[in-house]
């Protein structure tokens, strides 16, 4: 629920609740008590009669309100106030009018949350069939792929359709708020009247806590009294986006009540916290609330005297660490003592609402505990094991991964952490650490940067992934090869998968291809490296990302996807006869330098499993085959919603694409390995034919005739050596390649003619920037 609202930017439950913490029914009771009291008009009759139609059709009776004593408000508007009685009956017509329009909203919001639930428990419903799907049947790696897409699908719904609500009770409440406050000032402008409408309201608008007040509710809260909690948890939540970045002052009641909680808390032991904590109920989020906004460095709020019963002098305090509770602060490091306390604080973060966590010292504060507790001799001790893995995530491992969970919500403190001094040892004792939950706490680091790449917090997100890129591309070498035998894909898909999932977006830069983040920058490999195709570093991401099936399919699949729409922009500049075609083209340089890149990938990882479990030649064949495959099924599926993508795709791509990534499979994938294959296993090379057939195949699904002999054609792309050598007697392959050639040089001279030096065909520069990465497939770094 929690990553549901923060994803959702705010909790619609939460505002309908403050709605509905009005009282409309005493407001009406109390608007009777003034009609009855009052001089009436037959004009003032009837407006006060329309307001309590509106009322009576929209209030809600299972509230169960008790009127207040409506007679002595009554009394203490005429004699303290000195309202006079002809004034009643408008002050009368007002309350009813609050009454109504509080009644309506209430009614509305709550059609909405009704609404929501019910569209949520759908996608629940859905979620769950499709996992039932999934668990239950052996199903074919597509179909597991297209209900993986499902589910992210239907989960994106739930988030869309909880914005929505929001967004609409939101609106709700700024209308609500909006009249109110125009009736209360009409109220006191022309009768003198405050009124205890201001008690029974129950929205933002009401009288702001009293310093003396704050300090009760405070101690009453921390004592666990939930009702006294409820309303500290209204001011917190009142607090906005401009506030908490310090934009805009908090108002007096906020720095109230936080100065209290901070000056309050500031003496608990974190037993003592943990135990206020739990007393709250669904009331909790309060600590953990308070402390993010105390450390938040952006606010401002009064100081309070550390002593009972203190209120807040006239000297103000800048959030940060120092306003945390000391116990906090100071956690009594002497080993193992300080774990448990750890997981307490952890605990009570978790608790919190995500929309607080914007870079406060907490969370920097706890990020730095966890790399802390990961640099500690038993953690290093284990890394370099090879067994025992199990009790050291259980007693470390645990509350790490609770910290974890804790702060990731803090994006700019993640980024922070990753992209500072620390932040290579950090990703390391992580990376290589055996988590029992496969590395889901440590992924939860980084399942924002994806989203985030093209929104606001763009540049956080390039910065973040390109720094744990470069430690990819670092220690590739020793994470496909950790102690006992095993890569960090096996040990820790989840943290392989939430990585690859954070780089997809920066896939060109990382392959030195145009389209690249400015804010992601040049990755590490020299201009000469790239040239050259022995790019260590980018290899070496490709491979460590190659080593879960999952992250393989989505992250290669990226890349073949780029691959595949490069090589249409290239069969686009041959249909409309571009002027700018010869033997080397930019597009297909690009589809080679990535297809290299993600066949190098996968043959390392392939390598490094046959090196891990003594995998024999032939399963290693076959498996680096099936991952090309899976991958690559995933970049056709997504071929077809990536037209937007072409540079410059007119309408043969648009209607090319489809046909381009079923006709250029098997030119992708190769022959599937056989009995006869070699048993010296290595990355496939690319013949000077494989090239021309790709070439041309590319031109055939962008819809141009191509001028070759029928017998070569099969399904109306160009048939492989091995699938004609059964149509066509006595095929040899130097036969094969001079028929592929031919009709390529007839395509291009149509274009370009054929005089002398013409046409240039790029098939040689085409097949040699492939085999750069195929000549030298041992993994870098070794």
């Amino acid at each position: 629920m929690a990553h549901l609202v923060a994803e959702a930017g705010g909790d619609p439950w939460a505002v309908s609740s403050s709605l509905h913490r009005g009282r409309p029914a005493q407001i009406s009771a109390l608007a009777q008590a003034f009609h009855d009291a009052g001089q009436l008009t037959r004009e003032a009759e009837s407006a006060f009669s329309e307001a309590r139609r509106r009322f009576e059709a929209a209030w809600n009776r299972e509230n169960g309100d008790h009127p207040i004593n409506d007679a002595a408000e009554v009394q203490r508007a005429t004699g303290t106030l000195g309202v006079q009685a002809a004034q009643l009956p408008e002050i009368a017509i007002d309350l009813e009018r609050v009454a109504a329009i509080l009644a309506e909203a209430q009614r509305a919001s709550a059609g909405l949350i009704r609404v929501l639930e019910g569209q949520l428990e759908a996608v629940d419903r859905e979620i769950g069939e499709t996992h039932q799907l999934l668990d239950s049947y052996h199903l074919p790696m597509s179909h597991e792929m297209a209900l993986g897409d499902i589910v992210g699908e239907l989960e994106q719904q739930a988030i869309d359709e909880t914005a929505a609500a929001l967004h609409q009770i939101e609106h709700i409440r700024e209308m609500y708020s909006d009249l109110l406050n125009r009736l209360k000032t009409r109220m006191r402008v022309r009768g003198g009247y405050d009124g205890a409408v201001e008690a029974l309201d129950g929205t933002e608008a009401r009288s702001p806590e009293s310093p003396a007040q704050a300090e009760r509710d405070v101690h009453a809260a921390l004592a666990g009294d939930q009702s006294a909690a409820s309303r500290v948890n209204a001011v917190l939540n009142s607090i906005t986006a401009e506030q908490r970045s310090g934009q805009e002052p908090l108002t007096p009641e906020q720095g109230s009540v936080l100065s209290q909680l901070q000056a309050q808390q500031h003496g608990m032991s974190v037993n003592a916290l943990w135990t206020a904590e739990q007393r709250l109920g669904d009331q909790r989020e309060m600590i953990a609330n308070s402390w993010q906004l105390m450390s938040n460095p952006a606010l401002a709020f009064p100081r309070t005297d550390l002593k009972p019963g203190a209120v807040q002098g006239a000297k103000m305090a800048r959030g940060g660490e120092a306003q945390l509770p000391e116990y906090v602060q100071g956690l009594n490091w002497a080993w193992p003592a300080y774990l448990p306390q750890l997981g307490m604080i952890a605990n009570i973060m978790k608790a919190g609402n995500p929309v607080f966590q914007a870079n406060t010292d907490l969370d920097r504060r706890m990020i730095r505990h966890a790399g802390q507790v990961m640099n500690l001799l038993p953690w290093q001790l284990d890394l370099a094991g090879t067994d025992g893995h199990e009790q050291t995530d259980r007693i470390m491992g645990s509350v790490v991964a609770d910290l974890f969970t804790a702060v990731s919500a803090d994006h700019p403190v993640m980024h922070g952490m990753v992209t500072g001094s620390e932040g290579n040892a950090f990703l390391d004792n992580m990376s290589r650490h055996f988590w029992s939950d496969g590395g889901k706490s440590a992924a939860a680091l980084f399942d924002w940067v994806e989203g985030a790449a093209r929104g606001p917090e763009a540049k956080l997100a390039a910065e973040t992934a390109r720094c744990y890129g470069l430690y990819l591309g670092e220690h590739g070498a020793d994470l496909m090869r950790l102690p006992g035998g095993h890569s960090m894909g096996e040990v820790n898909p989840h943290l392989v998968r939430g990585m690859a999932h954070g780089l997809t977006p920066f896939m060109s830069n990382i392959a030195g291809v145009p389209g690249g983040s400015p804010d992601f920058g040049n990755f590490h490999d020299s201009p000469n490296e790239v040239e050259s195709g022995k790019m260590p570093f980018a290899k070496r991401v490709f491979s460590v990302l190659s080593t879960d099936k999952v992250a393989s399919d989505y992250f290669n699949g990226a890349a073949d996807r780029q691959a595949l729409l490069a090589e249409a922009a290239f069969a686009q500049e041959l249909s409309s006869h571009a002027t700018n075609l010869n033997s080397y083209n930019e597009n297909l340089h690009n589809a080679m330098t990535l297809r290299g890149l993600v066949n190098f990938g996968i043959d390392s990882a392939t390598r490094a499993e046959v090196d891990n479990h003594a995998v024999s030649h032939d399963a290693a064949q076959q498996a680096s085959y099936d991952q090309r495959k899976t991958a690559y099924e995933a970049a056709a599926r997504a071929i077809t919603g990536a037209v937007g993508l072409v540079p410059e795709g007119g309408p043969v791509i648009g209607t090319g694409l489809g046909v381009a990534a079923i006709i250029a499979e098997k030119d992708f994938l190769g022959p599937a390995p056989t009995a006869s294959s070699p048993s010296d296993y290595s990355m496939p090379y690319m013949s000077i034919g494989s090239a021309d057939r790709e070439l041309l195949n590319a031109v055939i699904a962008s819809g141009q005739r191509v001028a070759i002999e029928p017998s070569f054609l099969i399904d109306g792309r160009i048939g492989t050596p091995d699938e004609l050598a059964g149509r066509i007697p006595n095929l040899t392959s130097a036969h094969y390649d001079h028929v592929l050639n031919e009709a390529l040089t007839e395509l291009f001279a149509q274009s370009f003619g054929d005089a002398p030096g013409r046409p240039f065909i790029p098939d040689q520069d085409m097949m040699n920037r492939y085999n750069q990465f195929a000549k030298d497939s041992s993994p870098p770094g070794r």
